[in-house]
């Protein structure tokens, strides 16, 4: 696949912005080759219902600014609806674990929560910042409208709060294991096929 239809693919299915270094390491090219994929794709999509905005060594794929009365009319709709079963499940996993990469609420939830955590945000319920100790993440938490909305002045006051943290807790040190081991595997057979040639 050309490089400019693997970054917008991967743009798209990650819903939130990509350093150039992840998308090169990605895709095994060089950033340099990232760059010029992100230049032809920003061409093609001139005109177009969707633009790829660069800033700094981030690429991401957003709506273009002529759509904009368009989108704010779609998002009044849907920040008028209910938030549904995969908002409240994310949303708990929020308030009951804390700030949470987007894999990690993934792996709880067992599904991709990549537009489900856009819709919260846009709905003001769920806030979205750099991680402090990998660049390449995000950290989403709830916000205090969250809490306000729920009647909650204090994360403890929720039901089984203790309990459930808990339970959430060892479910994702179940994932780090299974990686590890996963890891480890990989790097066994490694071995074992270097010294076999």
């Amino acid at each position: 696949m050309d490089t400019d239809r693997a970054i917008e693919a991967l743009l798209f299915y990650s819903a939130e912005p990509m350093r150039v270094s992840e998308l090169a390491r990605i895709l095994s090219v060089s950033e340099d080759d990232v760059k010029a994929g992100a230049q032809l794709l920003q061409t093609t999509l001139t005109g177009r219902g969707v633009s790829l905005v660069m800033h700094e060594d981030t690429l991401e794929l957003r709506t273009h600014p002529d759509s904009h009365s368009l989108i704010e009319a779609h998002r009044k709709e849907e920040l008028s609806k209910d938030i549904g079963k995969a908002g409240l499940e994310t949303v708990a996993i929020l308030l009951y674990r804390g700030a949470s990469t987007r894999s990690e609420i993934d792996y709880i939830r067992g599904v991709n929560s990549s537009f489900i955590l856009r819709h919260l945000t846009m709905r003001g319920l769920v806030k979205r910042e750099q991680h402090k100790t990998d660049q390449r993440t995000f950290l989403y938490s709830v916000t205090t409208e969250t809490l306000a909305h729920l009647g909650v002045t204090k994360l403890e006051d929720l039901p089984d709060f203790n309990e459930v943290k808990n339970k959430l807790s060892n479910t994702l040190e179940m994932q780090k294991e299974e990686e590890n081991e996963n890891s480890g595997d990989e790097n066994k057979k490694a071995e074992e096929i270097h010294e076999n040639t």
